[in-house]
């Protein structure tokens, strides 16, 4: 088999079965190294962002879309708003 086709699956679609980390930034944020090491269960770290304020969604450090915190139940979610599509 010619080694550029192996990662092409029985539907044609190149790597799509590989697992990737989806992300979703709230907020990066610069911190002394003590306040680090007073970060405990149950500590408190304020973000600037206003509520309902929309995410970035990266795959690998690589902003892909954007997306809204939402609650369903008793859990959070995200609802995708704007998604790129990569081209092969």
């Amino acid at each position: 088999m010619d080694p550029l086709q192996q990662g092409v699956s029985q539907s044609g679609d190149t790597y799509s079965d590989i697992p990737v980390t989806l992300e979703a930034r709230f907020e990066e944020r610069l911190m002394d190294v003590r306040d680090v090491l007073a970060v405990h269960p149950g500590a408190i770290i304020p973000i600037n962002r206003p509520a309902g304020e929309t995410l970035s969604v990266c795959v690998d450090n690589v902003r892909l879309g954007s997306a809204e915190v939402v609650v369903i139940e008793d859990r959070l979610a995200l609802r995708i708003t704007e998604f790129e599509r990569l081209d092969p």
